[in-house]
């Protein structure tokens, strides 16, 4: 529960780089032990979500450029695959609802809605490559990225150029143009890798 709670509020934002997560508060905060707590701050630090100090406090953790390119290329790999696979047989309904999300996302005012908003967009071109482990690593990746929505608010540049990354990946779609898509998909998971990397600055 502590462990669920936690990871929450780090992938959520609430929790931003640089934090130290003390024991004693946490455990009056939650009504237990420090014994839990102590197991709930080992299990996030061995996920990496927590980075422990020379202090010997654990505090919760950014990503480091070369963390964030490392993210991005095992992404592009992934997420290249799901597409390929997909995209024969995506239909026209599948490129309408990804183009309606993508509109809402340009006007979502919620880091936590954008993001599922973003994770559907993606879902929805990825959903017919008929790989179901595939799209849960994919998944279990792209939770690494959250706090990016976070420097993403309605109306800055990097939501603009959100929206635009995706129009350009739907419209290579539309014309079956793997080579095109696949392109796009790349440079948007790019720019994505610039907007993680200044996340952890």
């Amino acid at each position: 529960m502590i462990t669920v709670a936690l990871r929450r509020e780090i992938e959520g934002g609430n929790l931003l780089p640089g934090t130290v997560l003390k024991q004693e508060l946490l455990a009056e905060r939650f009504g237990v032990s420090r014994q839990p707590v102590r197991q709930a701050l080992n299990q996030l630090l061995a996920t990496g979500l927590l980075d422990r100090r020379p202090d010997r406090s654990l505090a919760v953790a950014g990503l480091t450029q070369e963390q964030a390119r490392e993210l991005a290329e095992i992404r592009a790999a992934l997420e290249n695959m799901a597409l390929r696979g997909s995209l024969p047989i995506l239909g026209d309904s599948d490129l309408r609802k990804a183009h309606r999300l993508n509109e809402d996302l340009v006007e979502e005012e919620n880091p936590a809605t954008l993001e599922e908003l973003d994770v559907a967009f993606h879902r929805t071109l990825y959903g017919r490559c008929g790989n179901a482990r595939l799209l849960f690593m994919i998944d279990e990746l792209r939770r690494e990225s959250r706090r990016a929505y976070l420097r993403q608010p309605k109306g800055s540049d990097d939501r603009v150029n959100l929206h635009a990354e995706h129009c350009a990946i739907i419209e290579a779609c539309a014309r079956r143009d793997e080579a095109a898509a696949l392109q796009a998909l790349s440079a948007h998971l790019q720019m994505t890798t610039a907007r993680l990397t200044r996340e952890g600055e």
